[in-house]
């Protein structure tokens, strides 16, 4: 299934249509965008609803795709919270019972009561009785764990790259309205394969801008595991925001976090 999301913020997605294929990609229709509220998406040709998260702005990520096998949908990106977290969002995974944060979904064995348990869901998220003040996707959705850094063990959550991807750095807690700015003299900083053994987070890549490097002997660049590294960990700044829509969040500075001799986190589903 594939899905396409102009690049435009709520409001004007109200104009848009969205391209919708199905999975067997024989029949290539166009998703409405029903701001609501509640947002969600519908095609008129099969009465499909993909209901949106609620409480946060939606806009398109450059045309990437869900790298979940046989669900290839154009992905958005969500973004809530005060100060703003921003994070992946796949319509059709949000709505698929595979990958619901809902453990009610996950805990039915059987196919026939997690499709009815998803449609309950789904209905409760058009009814607007539920917000999405955090990350929409799963800690252990592919799209999650392409971006996690670090555990964060407060929330039990993890700590991804920001998706907007720089030039201002910050790692964002999928579980908590937490920040980690990093410092300024960070020019690029790139996510590795390689991943640390203990934790399951990725290792990054960390390239310093000329002058700037607190590496010995003025080296610029840094390959490390953020919760164990003492360079960085040094040089954060941690900022505890508000899942509130519209309120100031409460600030607070702080060296670095991570959670070392933790486990990776609950990876929700």
């Amino acid at each position: 299934m594939n899905l396409f999301v102009p690049a435009c913020s709520a409001k004007k997605l109200q104009q848009s249509l969205i391209r919708d294929a199905s999975r067997t990609f024989k029949c290539r229709r166009y998703l409405q965008f029903i701001p609501g509220p509640p947002a969600r998406l519908y095609n008129k040709f099969t009465e499909t609803v993909y209901p949106l998260p609620v409480g946060g702005e939606y806009k398109q990520w450059t045309g990437r795709k869900c790298t979940v096998p046989d669900c290839n949908f154009e992905l958005c990106l969500y973004t809530v919270g005060q100060p703003p977290r921003t994070f992946p969002l796949c319509p059709n995974c949000f709505n698929s019972a595979e990958w619901a944060l809902s453990s009610d979904v996950k805990n039915k064995a059987d196919a026939v009561d997690r499709e009815d348990a998803n449609k309950e869901r789904q209905i409760r998220t058009i009814a607007g009785k539920s917000l999405t003040l955090e990350c929409p996707l799963p800690d252990n959705h592919p799209l999650i764990q392409e971006l996690t850094v670090s555990p964060d063990p407060d929330s039990d959550g993890v700590f991804i790259v920001d998706p907007h991807f720089g030039p201002k750095w910050r790692f964002v807690s999928t579980r908590d309205p937490t920040i980690v700015y990093l410092p300024k003299s960070i020019d690029k900083l790139t996510i590795l394969d390689r991943t640390d053994e203990v934790l399951g987070c990725h290792l990054i890549k960390v390239e310093f801008k000329a002058g700037e490097s607190p590496l010995p002997g003025g080296e610029t660049k840094h390959v490390c595991c953020f919760p164990s590294d003492d360079v960085l960990q040094g040089m954060v700044r941690l900022y505890h925001g508000s899942e509130r829509l519209k309120a100031q969040g409460r600030g607070g500075r702080g060296r670095g976090r991570g959670g070392r001799g933790r486990g990776r986190g609950r990876g929700r589903r």
